[in-house]
C-alpha cells in the first residue's frame, strides 16, 4: 500500500456531494490498483473518507467505477485479432482458463495430434474470477505460455456452415453453457468454448443444412471457487476438444473428443498417448522456485520428460447405433456404419427401434388416404415388415454381443394386439399374424415372462441376440445402455435433461436428435432425415455413439452418408 495516504483526510465523515476532483481521482486510483487486494482497497478508501464499508461501495457505484475500465490483457487483445489458417482443412478447438496451468500431458498430446493431422489449433480464451486463487489480483488476465500462440478470442467462419464463437465469454460454471445462444450464428452450426462437453441440435426447415451447437472441453486443469457452483463446475470439468474436418465447400465433419485423467484420448481409430515420466524441477534458489511457480499459476514444480505418440486402434467397447426403423433406414448411412465397424470392431452392438411398425401404425389407423397409399404400395403387410426386419438384422451375426433395446416402436405391435379387433382392420392380410402373435403374447403372460412380441420374434431367429426389457440394465464400461429414452423415472416421459440427473452415465435413443448433457448422451437416427411425421422444423441427424476402451464416449455424425475424411 506504499504511495497511498492511508490517514483520514479529515476527522469528520466525508459527504459524497463534497468530494473534490482530487478525492475522486484518489478513489479511481485505489479502485483500479490490482496490486492491492480488494479488501485492502476498500479499507484504504474507508479510512480515507471516514465512512462505513457499505457507504464506500455505494460511492464506487455512483462514481461509475466498474471492472470495465480495467487495463485489458495484452494477450486477450492479441487473441481478438486471431485469424484462422485458410489453407488448413482440419482444426482443433479447445478452451483455456485464465491464470490457470495447462494439463501438460494432454496439451502435448493435442499438439502431436494436430501435427499428425496437419490441423490448426485454436484455444478459446476463457475468463473466470476465482477469488480463492492466489493469482486473482494480477493487473490483467493472463494465460499459460503454452496456449498463447494459439489463443483465440475472435469469431471465425471456418466453413460456409460452421462458426467458431471464440468471442463469446461463457462462465465455466454455467449449468447449461449454450442457453440463449441458439440463434447467434444464424444458419451455421457453432462451437463455443467451455470446460463442459455439451451437444445440442437446433431445428431447421426441410432443405436446410443440419445445425448443431457444441462446446469444447478444456486444456487447463480445474481451478474453481470453493462454492456450490465451483464444486459443480469442478465435477463436470472435462479435458477435451472439438475437431473439424473440411471436406469441400458444402460439407464438413465435426466430433467432440474427451480425454482421460492422464491426458490420453482417442478420436475414431487414432489413440494419442504421452509416454514418459514426471521429474521434479531443481531450482538454484527459493526465489527461482517462487518465480517459476508464479509464472505457471501455482503449478507444482514438475516437468514431463518423454513424447506423445499417435497409434491406430482396431477395437472399441461398444457402438450404439441411431434408431434403425427398418424399412425407413438410410442405406448409405448403414453402409458407412459397417465400414466404420470394420475398422474399429466393437465388443457390443446396441440397436434401438429396430422395428418401425409402419404396417400397423396406430397413429394412421383412421386415415383412409394413408391406408389406401399403403395398400397400393404394399406397405401394410406386417408379415413382410417382420421378414424384412429379420433379414436386415442378420448382418450383425458376426458380432459377439448384439443387444436389442426395448423401444417404443416395439410396443406398436403389442398395442395393436391388445387394442384392435382383427375383424375390423383396414386390410385382412394381417389376420393370421394377429392370431399367431396374440398366442405368443398370451403365453408370455401365462408364464410370467412378458418381454413383448418383437423380442421373442427376434430371439426365435437369433437366439444369441440379447433382447432387453423395459427395466433391464446393460452396462458397458460404466455406461448404461439398456434404456431407449422414451420412458423416464417412474414411467414419466423421458428426456436427456432428466437422464443427466441419474446416478450413472447413460446413452439413449428415441429422439432421433443427437445430444449430450454432461454424462447423458443421445444417439440420432439411422433413417432418412425426413420420413413423413417429422414435419416443419426438425432437429434430426444421423448419428451413432461409440464407447472407446478408455471409457470415453464419442458421437459419430453422418453427413450425406459420410462421417470423416480420415483414412
Amino acid at each position: 500500500m506504499l504511495g497511498y495516504n492511508i490517514k483520514q483526510k479529515s476527522n469528520s465523515n466525508m459527504k459524497f456531494d463534497e468530494l473534490t476532483q482530487e478525492d475522486k481521482n484518489y478513489f479511481k486510483k485505489v479502485y483500479y490498483d490490482k496490486s492491492i487486494k480488494w479488501d485492502e482497497r476498500i479499507a484504504l478508501l474507508k479510512e480515507y473518507a471516514n465512512v462505513s464499508r457499505r457507504t464506500i461501495q455505494k460511492w464506487i457505484s455512483k462514481l461509475g467505477l466498474t471492472e470495465k475500465e480495467e487495463a485489458e490483457s495484452p494477450e486477450l487483445l492479441k487473441a481478438k485479432e486471431r485469424r484462422f489458417n485458410k489453407n488448413k482443412r482440419k482444426f482443433i478447438v479447445t478452451w483455456a482458463q485464465n491464470n490457470t496451468p495447462v494439463h501438460e500431458r494432454f496439451f502435448n498430446n493435442l499438439q502431436e495430434y494436430a501435427n499428425h493431422l496437419n490441423a490448426d489449433i485454436h484455444v478459446i480464451a476463457g475468463r473466470y474470477k476465482n477469488p480463492t486463487s492466489v493469482f486473482t489480483d494480477r493487473t490483467y488476465d493472463q494465460w499459460h505460455d503454452r496456449v498463447i500462440p494459439y489463443l483465440d478470442a475472435a469469431r471465425h467462419d471456418l466453413h460456409k456452415y460452421l462458426s467458431i464463437m471464440s468471442d463469446v465469454k461463457i462462465q465455466p460454471t454455467a449449468v447449461n453453457p449454450m442457453t440463449g445462444l441458439e440463434g447467434m450464428s444464424g444458419i451455421n452450426s457453432c462451437v463455443f468454448g467451455s470446460p463442459k462437453v455439451h451437444l445440442q441440435m437446433i431445428p431447421v426447415l426441410e432443405g436446410c443444412k443440419p445445425k448443431m451447437m457444441l462446446t469444447t472441453g478444456a486444456c487447463t486443469v480445474e481451478n474453481y471457487t470453493d462454492s456450490k457452483a465451483g464444486k459443480k463446475g469442478e465435477f463436470h470439468h472435462t479435458l477435451g476438444f472439438v475437431i473439424v474436418e473440411i471436406k469441400d465447400d458444402e460439407t464438413f465433419f465435426i466430433r467432440q473428443v474427451t480425454a482421460d485423467l492422464d491426458g490420453s484420448f482417442i478420436d475414431l481409430w487414432n489413440e494419442v498417448r504421452f509416454e514418459g515420466e514426471k521429474k521434479e524441477i531443481a531450482f538454484e534458489s527459493t526465489t527461482k522456485r517462487l518465480q517459476w511457480t508464479t509464472e505457471n499459476f501455482g503449478a507444482k514444480p514438475f516437468k514431463w520428460s518423454g513424447k506423445s505418440k499417435v497409434t491406430r486402434i482396431n477395437k472399441i467397447d461398444a457402438c450404439v447405433l441411431g434408431d434403425l426403423h427398418y424399412g425407413k433406414e438410410d442405406k448409405s448411412v448403414l453402409a458407412a456404419t459397417h465400414n466404420l465397424l470394420s475398422k474399429i470392431r466393437p465388443d457390443h452392438i446396441v440397436l434401438h427401434d429396430v422395428f418401425d411398425g409402419d404396417s400397423i401404425n396406430h397413429h394412421e389407423r383412421k386415415d383412409p388416404f394413408i391406408q389406401y397409399q399403403k395398400e397400393v404400395k404394399g406397405t401394410n403387410s406386417l408379415k413382410s415388415e417382420i421378414e424384412y426386419l429379420l433379414n436386415e438384422l442378420a448382418v450383425f451375426e458376426e458380432f459377439d454381443n448384439v443387444v436389442i433395446v426395448r423401444s417404443n416402436h416395439d410396443d406398436f405391435l403389442d398395442r395393436w394386439l391388445k387394442n384392435e379387433d382383427w375383424k375390423k382392420q383396414p386390410t385382412a392380410k394381417n389376420s393370421l399374424e394377429y392370431m399367431e402373435y396374440s398366442s405368443m403374447l398370451l403365453r408370455q403372460y401365462a408364464e410370467d415372462r412378458v418381454k413383448g412380441v418383437i423380442p421373442e420374434i427376434i430371439n426365435r431367429r437369433f437366439p444369441k441376440y440379447i433382447t432387453l426389457g423395459r427395466s433391464d440394465s446393460y452396462i458397458v464400461n460404466d455406461w448404461e445402455l439398456a434404456q431407449h429414452g422414451d420412458i423416464g423415472s417412474g414411467g414419466s416421459r423421458g428426456s436427456i435433461q432428466q437422464f443427466r440427473r441419474l446416478n450413472t452415465k447413460i446413452i439413449v435413443g428415441h429422439y432421433h436428435s443427437p445430444g449430450r448433457l454432461d454424462g447423458a448422451l443421445a444417439v440420432g437416427t439411422s433413417t432418412g432425415l425426413r420420413i413423413g411425421y417429422n414435419v416443419g422444423a426438425s432437429n434430426w441427424l444421423q448419428s451413432h455413439v461409440i464407447i472407446h476402451k478408455n471409457g470415453k464416449a464419442q458421437h459419430i455424425h453422418f453427413i450425406d452418408g459420410e462421417y470423416t475424411t480420415l483414412k
